[in-house]
């Protein structure tokens, strides 16, 4: 058996050894934890970043989808709005083409209104036809004053009587040629080119408009 002294000695011994193991245990943990931490917050780091890249891609895609279909709505809104005008100048115009041509015909009755069309049509044939002789055709309606005036006008501008003759086809107005070469001032002659016209109806009509 061991003596007191002795016991006490390997006590103490005991002690001391599991102190040193509690220490280097302790010391362990926490180098551990420490690590243990470290690799917490790289592993947090990571993840953060993945979930801000993953969030930032599908934010870009939702504002991408977004603006597709914004887009694809303000084609489809302006699409509707040149639709909706286009009907409103074919509206306008199927108004306005009969209505052209009834102000037309009202100023051909009109003696003083038709005097101002013979002499703008022999005025314009004078600049673009030889001065040689013409044929005129004119309306049944044209009284012989008024052809007489029309002799004389043509007269006045190149010293020749044209020659003068009615045609059931003019409604309004007259046409003027020599050799192939044609002026045509009737109310179809004038409203030949509709599209030109409609589109110069259509100028004034929305000028017009304009608040």
């Amino acid at each position: 058996m061991n003596s007191p002294p002795e016991e006490q000695q390997n006590s103490q011994t005991l002690e001391h050894l599991l102190a040193v193991v509690a220490e280097n245990r302790d010391r362990r943990c926490a180098e551990i934890l420490q690590h243990v931490d470290a690799d917490a917050g790289d592993i947090l780091h990571r993840a953060h970043t993945k979930v801000r890249a993953r969030m930032h891609n599908h934010i870009a895609a939702l504002r991408e989808k977004y603006r597709l279909r914004i887009s694809a709505a303000q084609a489809r809104i302006q699409t509707q709005i040149r639709k909706q005008q286009q009907n409103a100048d074919n509206a306008f115009l199927d108004e306005a083409w009969p209505a052209l041509r009834d102000a037309m015909l009202a100023l051909w009755k009109d003696p003083a209104s038709r005097r101002d069309w013979l002499e703008s049509a022999v005025e314009v044939a004078a600049a673009r036809l030889l001065l040689q002789q013409w044929r005129i055709e004119h309306p049944h309606d044209l009284s012989d004053e008024e052809r007489m005036l029309l002799k004389q006008l043509v007269m006045d501008k190149q010293g020749k009587a044209p020659e003068i003759e009615a045609d059931d086809a003019i409604e309004a107005g007259i046409r003027i040629s020599y050799q192939g070469t044609v002026l045509d001032a009737t109310l179809d002659g004038l409203l030949q080119r509709r599209a030109v016209i409609e589109a110069t109806l259509l100028a004034q009509y929305k000028q017009d408009d304009r608040p």
